[in-house]
């Protein structure tokens, strides 16, 4: 889905995040907003999402057509930190999102990311000649099933004597073997955590994520996006 927010567009950075709703006055309304990452933005001023129904919320917002209005709070939170180094994107499901951002970013400045992206089955693959269109880049899958790509998980594609800048987005047990990968192998990573938020400000302390000297930091303002080593991995 895409947005009309000239505002946000301009300064949006890949790895942050808006916070959508509805309006009080249209049926399906929520109570709370939903954070979604910046899929995207365009010169004309919109701002891309990527959406997927899981229950009410995205159901109604998948409702919205051309001309209708939504609520959008951004951007919010610290995005990627990036340098000179090659980039791999390691993206599970909706985690692509902000990998489509960046990939576009880099295509755009001359430069290429390898793009890798995986989901549990075939039918859950966003439509790749869209993603290519969108990054310039031609993503590798991976599908749990192998009814698409390669068959295994997507940090199965992933090469331990390899020196590029890891960056990954996606489910929590995925950024888990991600993180120990490249714990293990002395990779240098960055995760964007999915965590419930409430609000995306910091007000009801809702995305709280345990840090390695045992703080518990919100999500929504010293993340998303964190060093790997910043995180207690020990967690589940």
């Amino acid at each position: 889905m895409e947005f009309h927010s000239p505002e946000i567009a301009a300064i949006s950075q890949p790895g942050q995040f808006v916070m959508l709703g509805l309006g009080l006055d249209r049926p399906g309304t929520w109570l709370l907003p939903r954070p979604f990452s910046v899929g995207w933005t365009g010169e004309d001023g919109a701002i891309g999402i990527l959406l997927r129904t899981y229950g009410e919320g995205t159901l109604a917002l998948s409702r919205l057509r051309c001309g209708e209005e939504a609520l959008v709070l951004g951007p919010l939170g610290r995005g990627f930190e990036i340098d000179d180094r090659s980039i791999e994107c390691v993206a599970g499901g909706v985690g692509l999102a902000p990998f489509i951002f960046l990939a576009a970013r880099e295509a755009a400045a001359g430069r290429r990311v390898r793009l890798l992206y995986g989901e549990r089955d075939a039918g859950a693959v966003f439509d790749t000649d869209t993603l290519g269109d969108l990054t310039g880049h031609e993503p590798e899958i991976f599908t749990e099933d192998g009814g698409a790509g390669r068959l295994g998980r997507v940090t199965a594609g992933l090469d331990p004597e390899s020196e590029t800048l890891l960056l990954g987005c996606g489910p929590t047990p995925m950024l888990h073997a991600l993180a120990a990968f490249a714990l293990e192998n002395g990779r240098d990573l960055q995760v964007s955590v999915e965590e419930h938020m409430g609000c995306g400000i910091g007000t009801c302390q809702g995305c709280v994520v345990q840090s390695a000297d045992g703080r518990w930091v919100k999500a929504c303002i010293e993340g998303p996006v964190f060093s790997v080593g910043e995180l207690d991995w020990s967690l589940p």
